[in-house]
């Protein structure tokens, strides 16, 4: 339990901080077969708590880049469909947003590269197991991340 409130209470503080034309990323594939089993069921890699009102609302996420801080800390996408990620950067610095099994984890399962702002670029993405999982600035992961459901 005192783990878990540590890791809650540094997610929080790395929430603190992650325009334009829009352009279309190139398409992410699905994790392999046996994803699920490799990342534990798939259950809970994003480290923090999930807010109950972090539901999947359709096959497009969005998510929005200011002041060094992501509009919101949790996103969702529904499982084994594939989804669109649309990051849109209102800061004048570069950000990305990347999908991860945890924010530890050395590799991601999808990402939108860096890209300098004022901008808005799209990613498609593959169909997800069932699972939380975490999400991050690749520029700025300490400040810019959150946890990804999929359910």
């Amino acid at each position: 339990m005192r783990k878990l409130w540590m890791l809650a209470l540094v997610g929080a503080l790395a929430m603190a901080a992650c325009g334009g034309e829009t352009e279309e990323a190139e398409d992410i594939p699905a994790p392999g077969p046996g994803a699920a089993d490799t990342m534990g069921g798939a259950h809970d890699h994003g480290g923090a708590a999930v807010d109950a009102s972090c539901n999947p609302s359709g096959t497009q996420v969005s998510i929005t880049a200011s002041d060094t801080k992501f509009d919101t800390q949790c996103l969702a996408a529904p499982a084994n469909q594939a989804f669109t990620i649309s990051l849109d950067n209102k800061d004048t610095l570069p950000h990305s947003i990347a999908i991860l099994e945890s924010h530890s984890a050395t590799s991601t399962m999808a990402k939108l590269e860096v890209f300098q702002g004022p901008g808005v670029q799209t990613i498609n993405v593959g169909p997800l197991p069932p699972g939380t999982y975490a999400f991050h600035c690749e520029v700025h992961p300490q400040q810019m991340s959150g946890v990804f459901v999929v359910k």
